[in-house]
């Protein structure tokens, strides 16, 4: 890996709390604050997966309201429950092909819908929101 070397200017709450954090770990200081930044940038849309790259693509110009709408949707329940029943049903292998299909789609709807929730989020944190914990658990209309 190739390093670059850069000026950074700080404010001085910024460098105590890097400089507290690298005594803490007994770590240089240049490496929590490589750390920090690489732990703190949302994802490259190249490291996507490839089906959600033209959509996610444009997602840093949407504006916090929009990316808060996206991040606290919820799955709809009625697919999530038939999910989980095929979900089941696959682990007791008694799943006919036309469940299986069904699942399958079902499965990708609930990937997508992950993947779009977890980069509107990363964006919302490195724009300096503040995540509550409940907005990283999947939410539904209703409990397994």
């Amino acid at each position: 890996m190739t390093l670059q070397t850069i000026t950074l200017r700080l404010p001085e709450e910024s460098y105590r709390r890097l400089q507290g954090m690298a005594t803490a770990l007994r770590r240089p200081l240049e490496e929590v604050a490589s750390q920090t930044i690489r732990g703190n940038l949302p994802p490259a849309v190249d490291d996507l997966p490839a089906e959600f790259q033209d959509e996610l693509a444009v997602w840093s110009n949407l504006s916090d309201e929009q990316l808060w709408r996206i991040a606290l949707d919820s799955l709809p329940s009625d697919p999530w429950r038939r999910h989980r029943r095929l979900l089941r049903k696959n682990e007791a292998n008694t799943l006919t092909d036309a469940e299986r299909e069904e699942l399958a789609r079902l499965r990708a709807a609930t990937d997508r819908f992950v993947v779009r929730r977890s980069y509107a989020l990363a964006l919302l944190k490195w724009r300096g929101h503040t995540l509550p914990i409940s907005s990283m658990m999947p939410t539904r209309a209703d409990a397994p």
